[in-house]
């Protein structure tokens, strides 16, 4: 039921009650009324009789009527002149015999009355009307303003606090304490449209810092490609950065080569994703690749690079970094990684088989020096013409298809055969069909392959 019809129906059981009250009491007005008229009635009976009887009173004619009272006693009535030492005036005369007694015989009895008795009941019974209805109707009105006002106080209220809000007094509640029956579900209904509404802001004004962010990372991507090298012959050196869609996690890939013989391939994986996360990438990259480009060795380079991070970057940033030095010379790789929790892939040409690499170490900026350098492992291995070094990024493993299907271990190692096969464009275009669009982070690929006397 509406809050209208309530209203209605409210205020027309007010009405019943009012209107029940008011013909109880204009019952009780009335009966009070006609007690006071005989009353009146029967002291003017009695006057008018004995003063009329002592100013010696005759009767003119006049038609009587007769009846018969309750007692079984005829009275005759009428109204005319009667004659007195007064003069002659209009009254109403009753006859009544007066029943024999003790051998008196019957004899008649002569009263008079004013001729207008009773004459102004009327009046005072629509006086009465007029005056319970009246009461009634203000009693009405009355309750009709009070329900109003009940009603109309908490809807402006809520009004106010609505303008309030849309004039940017975001902090401005719908005030609905005093409201009752749907005014009270109606400022409830607005209380949580508004907030709907300011929350519907902050996510907008997110997703718009997010977008923001994602345009700047690409931008810092676009400007920190990896180096362009032209290695020996005999030797390729490829690398691939699958940028996600939205900002990324800051996943890095670079190539260098010392100008010493020296190539060197790297793969790195912030813990901090965003802004943040593409910063400390930055950082990293700088400090390895100035390491590389200075012919140091891999162990040195990443202790280095460990030890200007832990000065730099707050406590509980860190950086995971795998990289390979091969010597074009004679086909020696140095192998080191720092908490890369994705293994390096080797493909043994001789044997046909693809071999995971995994060497010891913690990631970078994590301890000031003496654990990192206790930990660091370099692995030492030879390619042999015909084989590759497969690197890439530990979110690989989480891709999943829109069918739920994850790519897992078994698929990056059929990724990095396509790879050592046809090329890491080949490779991409095969991820991005089993996601069907970008990934949800950043991958980076790095390749380097010996090829031998055939470029």
């Amino acid at each position: 039921m509406g809050i209208a019809a309530r209203f209605t129906l409210g205020l027309g059981l007010v009405a019943s009650i009012f209107a029940s009250i008011a013909a109880l009491i204009l019952l009780q007005g009335v009966q009070e009324m006609g007690t006071d008229l005989v009353n009146e009635a029967q002291s003017e009976l009695v006057a008018k009789s004995i003063r009329l009887e002592a100013d010696g009173a005759t009767r003119g004619a006049m038609q009587m009527s007769s009846r018969t009272t309750t007692t079984g006693i005829p009275v005759q009535t009428g109204v005319g002149p009667v004659t007195s030492s007064r003069g002659e005036e209009n009254v109403r005369v009753f006859l009544v015999n007066r029943p024999a007694k003790n051998g008196k015989p019957a004899e008649s009895v002569t009263m008079y009355a004013p001729a207008d008795v009773g004459g102004d009941t009327g009046m005072r019974v629509l006086a009465l009307i007029v005056l319970v209805c009246g009461a009634l109707v203000a009693a009405t009105v009355m309750m009709g303003a009070f329900t109003a006002r009940r009603l109309a106080a908490p809807l402006n209220e809520m009004v106010e606090d609505v303008m309030a809000i849309s004039r940017g007094h975001l902090d401005r509640q719908i005030r609905g304490e005093d409201a009752v029956g749907e005014v009270a579900h109606l400022a409830v209904a607005m209380e949580r449209m508004v907030d709907d509404l300011l929350q519907g802001q902050d996510n907008q004004e997110a997703l718009a810092a997010s977008e923001a962010e994602a345009d700047n990372m690409r931008e810092l991507r676009r400007n920190l490609r990896p180096m362009a090298i032209d290695p020996p012959a005999g030797w390729s050196i490829e690398t691939c950065l699958v940028e996600a869609g939205g900002a990324g996690t800051g996943d890095f890939v670079d190539a260098m080569d010392d100008g010493l013989g020296h190539i060197t391939a790297l793969v790195g994986a912030p813990a901090t994703h965003g802004m943040p996360g593409a910063l400390l990438m930055a950082m990293t990259r700088a400090y390895l690749r100035s390491s590389f480009l200075g012919g140091v060795e891999p162990s040195v380079a990443f202790d280095a690079a460990n030890t200007s991070l832990n000065r730099d970057l707050a406590r509980g940033l860190y950086c995971s970094v795998i990289a390979a030095r091969v010597d074009t010379e004679n086909g020696a790789v140095e192998m080191v990684s720092a908490g890369h929790q994705a293994p390096a892939v080797r493909w043994d040409a001789a044997a046909g088989q693809l071999r995971k690499l995994q060497p010891n170490g913690i990631a970078l900026g994590f301890d000031k020096g003496p654990i990192f350098r206790n930990s660091i492992e370099t692995l030492n291995l030879a390619l042999n013409v015909g084989d590759a070094l497969f690197l890439f990024s530990p979110l690989a493993f989480d891709c999943t298809s829109p069918s739920g299907k994850q790519l897992a271990e078994g698929g990056v190692y059929q990724l990095a055969k396509i790879a050592v096969d046809q090329g890491l464009d080949a490779m991409e275009e095969r991820l991005r069909g089993f996601l069907q669009g970008d990934p949800e982070t950043d991958l980076a690929f790095a390749l380097i392959r010996h090829h031998g006397d055939v470029a």
